[in-house]
């Protein structure tokens, strides 16, 4: 999906993408403010993808445990990659991953990992996608010993350092920033919203 062309006044820069506010942003925010737009994070102003990601997704609390587990593997695809890219790919992803089911993926062997491979819709490296079939199976576990994944992700410490370092023990390819940003995604901490964005001041989601 292309990006939108950037009205009069504002920066023609790279906006880095789900990142702290930076003094060009409010800048390029007070802009926008005179134009009569809404206020959101810039990187989400500079791409109709992502700003419907941002405002439906980013921190939204998902609904069921397979929407926990695809922001999960949304992040680990993530890793190293851009963003947009990924987001671009998220439908493509969602079919080949039969819709994020975990049991579906729990069961995936040598045959799902060549289909995985040879798919140009997906994020094509081996380790992600053994790392999204270990996982799907250690949230199986999860499951029968929480109840849900949900019930496990709201168990978590409450520091964000404790969160990630009980997801990093847990599951594979959940490295500090990964961990992080999917604990972003998921509302189970914060996300860094610009300061004049609609959604910078939403109450994180708590078990309540």
């Amino acid at each position: 999906m292309a990006a939108p062309s950037v009205p009069p006044g504002l920066s023609k820069r790279r906006v880095p993408l789900r990142k702290p506010m930076t003094p060009e942003d409010l800048a390029d925010a007070r802009v926008r403010d005179a134009l009569g737009e809404t206020g959101r994070c810039e990187w989400a102003q500079r791409h109709d993808g992502l700003r419907q990601y941002h405002d439906d997704v980013w921190g939204e609390r998902p609904a069921n445990d397979a929407e926990f587990f695809e922001r999960m593997l949304l992040e680990i695809f993530h890793a190293g990659l851009s963003w947009t890219l990924i987001w671009n790919k998220h439908q493509g992803i969602r079919n080949a991953y039969h819709g994020f089911n975990v049991n579906a993926v729990a069961t995936y062997g040598s045959a799902d990992i060549a289909r995985l491979l040879d798919d140009p819709n997906v994020i094509r490296s081996e380790r992600k996608i053994a790392a999204a079939i270990e996982n799907a199976r250690t949230v199986q576990e999860i499951q029968d010993s929480h109840g849900s994944f949900r019930d496990f992700l709201l168990d978590l410490p409450t520091s964000t350092n404790g969160k990630i370092n009980a997801l990093r023990k847990s599951f594979k390819f959940m490295g500090p920033g990964t961990s992080r940003a999917f604990l972003e995604s998921a509302g189970l901490v914060a996300p860094p919203h610009h300061d004049y964005c609609f959604k910078a001041r939403r109450v994180v989601w708590s078990a309540d």
